[in-house]
């Protein structure tokens, strides 16, 4: 049976949250569309608490920069957005005593080879922005990123907020092959590539670390709402640590 509602709106504690239905299967809740670490750690805070109810109608959940898609049985549920709005009123009510772990994270330190032959955009970069590669690399180090949400491929982390003076457009035209373990730059997004695949960010470097493993007892290294900073390596230190080759 497929049910088509309009959207509805509820305000709680200062969060306009809105909710729709997506197909006949599928509920998302948003909130205002843009990058912002407040966002993300309700975003979060809202994923934990959904999970923590372990509703037996719910098959999936499904968090995004500013939104939180579920993936319901529709033989378990009739009324999706009834559901929704009930769920996000006792989600408000119970807000201040709910515990998020975004604000405990520790910071994971991620190692970077920016050779040249890993970063394989820094020149081009370089003249663009009018810096240093040297200048650049400090730059992107300096950060701690945080995860807003995984996609594109498994694992993929898109983090964020890259520093201004760094941040470059994605290619207009992808690469076929972008190596496992580049790290990249879109915008005000930064992000590594966890397996061999096409791809259009500019690549400045290169991880020895395995993003992405399919045992499930491993699976992505990157959880939304992570807290993740960047450190380089030498060319040696990156061939030592090289996990990729495993």
């Amino acid at each position: 049976m497929i049910h088509y509602f309009k959207i509805m709106t509820k305000i709680f504690s200062n969060i306009n949250w809105k909710v729709q239905a997506l197909g006949d299967h599928a509920i998302q809740f948003y909130l205002p569309q843009k990058m912002d670490a407040t966002i993300i750690s309700e975003i979060k805070c809202f994923n934990d608490f959904i999970f923590s109810q372990q509703l037996k109608e719910i098959k999936d959940i499904i968090p995004s920069y500013h939104t939180l898609t579920l993936i319901y049985d529709i033989e378990l549920m009739d009324a999706p957005i009834d559901f929704a709005n009930d769920l996000i009123e006792k989600f408000t009510s119970e807000r201040k005593n709910i515990i998020t772990s975004t604000a405990v994270n520790e910071i994971i330190e991620v190692p970077v080879c920016y050779d040249e032959n890993f970063g394989i955009d820094l020149i081009s970069m370089s003249t663009k922005l009018n810096l240093s590669i040297t200048e650049i690399i400090k730059i992107h180090t300096e950060n701690v990123y945080q995860v807003y949400c995984l996609g594109f491929m498994p694992g993929f982390a898109y983090m964020g907020d890259v520093n201004t003076k760094i941040q470059t457009a994605r290619h207009a035209q992808p690469r076929k092959n972008v190596c496992a373990g580049s790290v990249g730059i879109a915008g005000a997004q930064t992000g590594i590539y966890p397996m061999h695949s096409p791809g259009g960010w500019q690549i400045i470097g290169r991880t020895p670390l395995k993003i992405f493993d399919k045992d499930p007892a491993i699976l992505s290294k990157f959880n939304m709402g992570d807290a993740v900073k960047f450190y380089p390596i030498t060319r040696a230190e990156f061939d030592s640590l090289n996990e990729n080759e495993l």
